[in-house]
């Protein structure tokens, strides 16, 4: 996951002027990786349950969190506010405030908008941020495909977990079958792409397109029967594919 994230993040760098990235880059892993093994064991570690405490994750985490927290001194201010942005929806994704019984996550339809505003706000907003002429308009254009991209990602791992989501989840599976929420998925991803054209340059496009492609085909194979590796494994390396695409156009075209 933090490697799709960064690679995502990488995919953002490359538009900007500036060489001195590799901190930025670092900071985009890191964060992710304390992020994710935030609101995947959070709950494990507060648990009234006799399991024992994961010790290498821990210890992975609280790394990986110190390496952030160094780090994150070294961004502008405008980049530390979409740092701290996308913090706050971790934090409110995984944990009950205002005396409420229920993170955000558990809320009617709220996850999968979420999970892909966080991606936004720090492979897009962070890096964009981080140049001396930061607009606005820039990064709305900017977070388009990145955000149909997340928010089409999201929905394998819903129709995976279909029958397993607490159904007060309202997931778009769970809202409006499977079947359909694949034909939403595939109906975004077409009209991300036409606005990809207009948009984006030739080298981009080209490595949207086979990113989107790639997204599309998983979305149409996706089954709640289907290994847990098949989303977690082969849909969460598509960024990978997509940034790895961009490098081998972009050296050759």
């Amino acid at each position: 996951m933090a490697l799709a994230v960064t690679c995502l993040g990488s995919l953002t760098v490359g538009l900007l002027p500036e060489s001195n990235t590799q901190k930025l880059l670092i900071f985009i892993f890191f964060s992710t990786l304390s992020a994710y093994n935030f609101i995947k064991y959070f709950p494990l570690f507060f648990s009234a349950s006799k399991r024992k405490n994961p010790f290498g994750i821990l210890l992975l985490s609280s790394i990986s969190v110190l390496v952030a927290f160094v780090l994150f001194f070294t961004l502008n201010f405008e980049a530390k506010i979409f740092a701290i942005l996308g913090g706050v929806l971790v934090i409110i994704y995984t944990i009950p405030f205002f005396g409420e019984t229920s993170n955000w996550r558990n809320k009617k339809g709220w996850k999968i908008y979420l999970v892909a505003l966080s991606w936004v706000l720090l492979t897009v907003g962070a890096p964009l941020a981080s140049t001396t002429d930061f607009s606005f308009f820039l990064f709305l254009k900017e977070s388009l495909i990145p955000f149909i991209y997340v928010w089409v990602a999201t929905l394998p791992f819903e129709i995976r977990d279909v029958f397993t989501d607490d159904l007060n989840l309202r997931t778009i599976p769970q809202q409006l079958g499977i079947h359909k929420a694949k034909k939403i998925g595939l109906l975004l991803l077409v009209m991300g792409l036409f606005a990809s054209v207009f948009l984006y340059n030739f080298i981009d496009v080209i490595s949207i397109c086979i990113a989107y492609v790639l997204l599309g085909v998983s979305l149409c194979y996706t089954t709640p029967i289907k290994s847990k590796y098949y989303t977690s494994f082969w849909i969460e390396g598509i960024p990978m594919v997509w940034w790895l695409s961009f490098c081998l156009i972009s050296y050759f075209y």
